[in-house]
């Protein structure tokens, strides 16, 4: 089932975040890289906000929570995660199709975001095309991610 995100998921979302980044980055990532991607939802109260922020949904299965997706600002997608123990079974297609769906009903022409070397395949299957390689820094370590845009018709 996919359904709006509420606050009080937000314990089992930063669980099913550090559980996607420590097993599912780690083949892709330096461990010092994964340490430091990982750590980025330890500030609850942000994350909570963060997630407030646009549109939410998350996928419950046998009520646990399986993945998460973000559509904010109404044109980008700003988080897209699978706890790792239900990667590869749908649920971040899922989520994409309602947030593709929820940025067409809300007048966008285009998805943008910013993804990582795994994620970079995801997108890619979702018809999003590569723009261009960013280096961004975080806790003085360099992470590449990749720049990507879909025209919506």
């Amino acid at each position: 089932m996919i359904r709006d995100y509420h606050p009080a998921d937000t314990a089992a979302l930063v669980t099913l975040f550090r559980s996607a980044v420590l097993q599912t980055a780690a083949s892709h990532y330096s461990p010092e890289q994964v340490v430091v991607w990982s750590s980025l939802v330890e500030n609850l109260a942000q994350f909570q906000y963060r997630l407030s922020l646009g549109v939410t949904r998350v996928a419950v299965v046998q009520q646990q929570l399986a993945a998460f997706g973000q559509l904010y600002p109404n044109d980008h997608i700003e988080f897209l995660y699978t706890d790792s123990r239900f990667a590869r079974q749908g649920y971040a297609t899922l989520i994409y199709q309602q947030l593709e769906a929820e940025a067409i009903a809300q007048g966008a022409s285009k998805l943008r975001t910013e993804a990582s070397h795994i994620a970079q395949h995801f997108f890619l299957k979702m018809g999003f095309e590569l723009l261009e390689l960013e280096i961004v820094e975080r806790a003085g370590l360099s992470f590449e991610r990749f720049k990507m845009q879909k025209r919506l018709t």
